[in-house]
């Protein structure tokens, strides 16, 4: 993460066609990985739109069963 000695890759990706979500075709998203275990949605959406103000939305994957946090998620966003 940036101002962390943690390093990082970034990757670009977009939303399938199969997705539910706006059809403008300008949203990007991005995964983030090995989440600790009590990140919420809020808290992955707050730290990025803290230094992106194009954050759209942000989602922490969970299991269905358990309902326990799979460790990554995705960010959403209007623009690059």
């Amino acid at each position: 993460m940036p101002n962390t000695e943690q390093p990082f890759h970034l990757n670009w990706a977009t939303f399938s066609m199969g997705d539910k979500r706006s059809n403008n075709g300008s949203d990007l998203s991005i995964f983030v990985g090995d989440l600790a275990a009590d990140v919420t949605d809020n808290l992955l959406h707050e730290t990025f739109a803290n230094k992106c103000p194009s954050v759209k939305a942000a989602k922490v994957l969970t299991d269905a069963n358990t309902g326990w946090s799979k460790s990554y998620g995705f960010v959403r966003f209007g623009d690059r």
